[in-house]
């Protein structure tokens, strides 16, 4: 009898609260099958607060803690499978390091958390960045390039990513709908909770949905980064022109859901979009537009297909190369040639195959509308 009188009185009280009824008139006992129904609200309620508790401590764990972050690397790596691809793990790790002191010049933040990366054996073009700074690239992704500026351009984009934590924004709400289920109606201990978010996270990392928002600074983060880490930054725009040739205008042909997802920028705002912070950086002096590298807003060179890349694809490295003379003061010096490259000062510019206008002929006319 005490049990059920102080149920209704507490179910009295909770109502109150939520109707905005006064204290004095919510002592008044409810009917009991009321007082149960609102008890049944509170037990919901105390569990749905320690499910959150629970998501934020085992985030907390993966994101923050080496524990965390090695078993969540684990985990990848047992479900992905790991590539014993020498040459390409080899440029991996002399890449990751490369961009690790690039990025530290503007966010020293990732001294704190080194990254921890591996190739998988997956074939889609893609790479994924999780919690913890756990990040992986698919084997695919060298069957569409293997040329290291813009595989960088690839990295820089995920770690950009995981320095903003844009996935553990993701990944809470999914924790919190996994852990929730798990907890309602029953008592889980604190290892199954944390195998329940292992799981959560290994296996859903394909199906997190990063918003465009995200994925735009992860993009504009990307082209800082490989800037300041020594990379031609015209190849920030060169594998989205890529990845049009390869895959098509449509997203749908796209493989690798967090690269590109459907909600998301094209491929062609991309690469537009880099090809503008392109002309920015150069202080308003270079551009590029199908296929044509322009200087001043006349043509300098339209360059062809050569090394496995189409003349639209090379010509975003030609502006990547004149943007950063620019920038760095080059065009200040004469244009000239050195045997096939055309240089502008110390900076080189473009390496001039069969096909194309010389190197001695464009150093002339890069002196003319520089």
């Amino acid at each position: 009898m005490k049990t059920n009188s102080w149920k209704k009185k507490l179910g009295s009280v909770i109502l109150c609260g939520m109707i905005g009824v006064s204290l004095q008139a919510a002592v008044q006992p409810l009917p009991s099958a009321q007082a149960g129904a609102i008890g049944g609200i509170l037990g919901t309620v105390v569990q749905g607060v320690a499910a959150k508790q629970q998501v934020e401590a085992l985030i907390k764990h993966y994101d923050q803690t080496e524990e965390g972050r090695q078993e969540l690397f684990a985990g990848y790596q047992e479900k992905y499978g790991v590539s014993e691809n020498y040459y390409r793990k080899q440029q991996l790790d002399e890449m990751m390091p490369r961009l690790t002191k690039g990025i530290a010049a503007v966010d020293p933040t990732i001294l704190q958390k080194p990254y921890l990366y591996f190739i998988n054996k997956q074939e889609s073009f893609n790479a994924f960045c999780s919690m913890g700074h756990v990040m992986s690239v698919n084997e695919g992704l060298y069957s569409l390039t293997d040329n290291p500026d813009e595989v960088a351009v690839v990295l820089a984009h995920e770690m950009g990513h995981g320095q903003k934590n844009h996935v553990a924004s993701s990944m809470r709400k999914k924790l919190n709908v996994a852990i929730g289920a798990a907890m309602v109606g029953s008592a889980v201990g604190s290892s199954a909770l944390t195998n329940i978010a292992l799981n959560v996270l290994v296996n859903q990392i394909d199906s997190v949905s990063i918003t465009k928002k995200d994925e735009w600074e992860a993009d504009n983060l990307a082209l800082d980064y490989v800037i300041n880490a020594g990379y031609n930054p015209g190849a920030a725009a060169a594998i989205w022109q890529r990845v049009e040739e390869k895959y098509g205008k449509s997203k749908k042909n796209f493989a690798g859901e967090i690269f590109s997802p459907s909600d998301h920028p094209t491929h062609q705002q991309r690469r537009e979009n880099y090809v503008k912070r392109l002309f920015e950086y150069s202080g308003k002096h270079v551009t590029a537009e199908k296929g044509v590298v322009k200087v001043n807003g006349k043509a300098l060179v339209q360059p062809v297909a050569a090394n496995d890349m189409s003349g639209a694809e090379r010509s975003y490295f030609v502006l990547g190369n004149l943007a950063a003379a620019y920038h760095n003061g080059h065009n200040k010096s004469d244009a000239y040639a050195s045997g096939n490259t055309l240089m502008l000062g110390q900076q080189p510019i473009m390496t001039c195959y069969g096909g194309d206008t010389s190197a001695y002929e464009l150093a002339a006319l890069l002196n003319k509308i520089k």
